[in-house]
């Protein structure tokens, strides 16, 4: 707050460290408060109190902004999507259409509402619920830009299994 210059109450503090069974997804300092940041030309949703993960992972940026670039025209399919955001990305760049999948409701429902929130229609990007490593064994379609950013580990309730990408990355 000190070196900021504001106060405690606009400072929102993350430690990321190992946790098990259902800790890593309860809520931590539940406020419900959602701030819009922009990021390129995308407006995207966070949430920095209720849980660890904020809604934007800081690491990918270059990446989404590589799709952006790359996306003009293209057929995007972004697995374990998260929040969307690259799918954000791709059809604020011109994407003819994106498919986001991910396993999570709550990440979907963030995820339409990211996707709302840029003026991006649910007719051409669309979301899917399901594991992603079943809906990509389905799937007919054909994609011309794919994001593929599995969790390093999962044990979803939603799941017969475990994904390990370490034991499962081929």
């Amino acid at each position: 707050a000190e070196v900021f210059s504001l106060p405690v109450t606009d400072i929102a503090l993350k430690e990321r460290r190992r946790q098990r069974g259902k800790s890593q997804y309860e809520r931590q300092a539940p406020q419900g408060k959602v701030l819009e940041v922009r990021e390129g030309q995308a407006t995207v949703l966070v949430n920095l109190y209720d849980y660890l993960d904020t809604g934007l992972f800081l690491d990918h940026r270059p990446v989404r902004l590589d799709i952006a670039e790359r996306a003009r025209g293209k057929r995007f399919l972004n697995l374990f999507c998260y929040t969307a955001v690259a799918s954000v990305h791709a059809g604020l760049g011109g994407a003819r259409h994106t498919t986001s999948v991910d396993m999570s409701h709550t990440y979907l429902k963030w995820a339409r509402q990211n996707l709302s929130l840029n003026g991006l229609s649910e007719a051409r990007h669309r979301t899917e619920q399901g594991d992603a490593r079943q809906w990509l064994a389905d799937c007919e379609e054909e994609f011309d830009l794919i994001l593929l950013d599995p969790p390093t580990f999962s044990n979803s309730k939603r799941m017969d299994d475990v994904l390990d990408t370490q034991r499962d990355h081929a």
